[in-house]
């Protein structure tokens, strides 16, 4: 039986609908991940960023002197917090991520953390309790954001990242107080490559008209280039958890409810818009009527309607699913030659 680990890493994590409308907010923050140890109590978690300076924990305590970027990160817990419980989960999970340090308990500040995305490919089926080996083996993972090029080392030699795709916005890095630039020169230094695409924080507009966009660069870094793939928003909760959903709904042809399975068991606190998933799948299926009577009748389609029940709408659903993965596997050969090309000439330069 073959089985496919991923992983996935997260602050706070994403899995599902919020509600059935669309906001125009726009905060932001990321996630990153870490792997190999399995369990941090909040406690000692906490002893280790306040010895190495770290940010996101001292903003929040009793008496400290609280900055308007911290401000901001309270303002987006306090938003998390909200629309988790709404949707009858708890902010950080019932579990401590299996990579990175936990969250402290009953709320939200940053930590680096991550999970993976382990399942078995033949039934696709979460893996809950994957071995040592299958999560060293997993090669999707979905976190929270780094904030220094410190992280970016971490996630390289605790969890042997290879590419990353941050979806955080200009707003994002403002409220988290981080620099781009030296965490993009430590991953070349380090032959990581990274990938971003700008995604509003809590915006499900903006996050179905880039959900496409989140998925191919994903797509590229995992499948095109064959690398250990970190994909992080600010708290790995929404956007990093989208994407994943993108990814096996768009590109492995995986029904909703499956891929929405893997997801909430191996990164519990996450909650990806599904009104975005909705939206997005509607504008790729937008003008293609031919091609899904084609795929239908000639590409594997098929009628089901001896197996009984809704049968066309379950023929439908099965021809919409392998219309969409073909346009990601042809958008993937794009991409990869155009990579190929891109290294080429940069080669041919030297």
């Amino acid at each position: 039986m073959m089985r496919c680990v991923f992983a996935s890493s997260s602050f706070s994590s994403s899995t599902c609908l919020t509600s059935g409308r669309f906001s125009n907010d726009s905060s932001t923050t990321t996630v990153v991940h870490k792997n190999n140890r399995n369990v941090f109590s909040s406690s000692n978690a906490n002893q280790r960023r306040l010895r190495r300076g770290g940010r996101g924990v001292l903003a929040f305590q009793k008496g400290a002197v609280v900055s308007s970027s911290s401000a901001k990160e309270q303002e987006d817990y306090d938003r998390r917090f909200q629309e988790s419980t709404n949707a009858g989960l708890m902010l950080n999970g019932n579990r401590a991520p299996r990579g990175g340090d936990s969250p402290p308990e009953g709320r939200w500040s940053w930590t680096l953390n991550w999970d993976y995305m382990t399942f078995d490919r033949e039934t696709e089926v979460p893996i809950e309790n994957p071995s040592e080996q299958e999560l060293k083996e997993c090669s999707m993972l979905i976190g929270s954001c780094p904030r220094s090029p410190g992280d970016i080392d971490r996630l390289i030699d605790e969890a042997g990242v290879e590419a990353i795709v941050c979806l955080q916005c200009e707003l994002c890095h403002e409220a988290m107080e981080i620099d781009w630039e030296p965490i993009r020169k430590r991953c070349l230094e380090r032959n990581v490559v990274i990938l971003r695409v700008s995604v509003r924080d809590f915006d499900r507009l903006d996050q179905s008209r880039r959900l496409a966009d989140m998925t191919r660069a994903f797509n590229l870094l995992h499948d095109g280039l064959g690398r250990k793939t970190y994909v992080h928003c600010t708290a790995g909760i929404n956007r990093a958890s989208l994407t994943v959903l993108g990814y096996l709904t768009f590109c492995r042809g995986m029904e909703l409810q499956k891929a929405m399975n893997i997801i909430r068991t191996c990164r519990p606190q996450s909650n990806p818009y599904e009104v975005s998933w909705q939206r997005a799948r509607k504008m790729l299926l937008s003008e293609r009527v031919e091609d899904l009577y084609l795929y239908a009748n000639t590409d594997g389609g098929g009628c089901s309607k001896e197996e009984g029940g809704d049968w066309i709408a379950r023929d439908m659903d099965k021809a919409e699913r392998g219309i969409i993965q073909q346009m990601f596997q042809r958008s993937l050969e794009v991409d990869k030659g155009l990579s190929h090309a891109l290294l080429n000439l940069n080669q041919d330069g030297k």
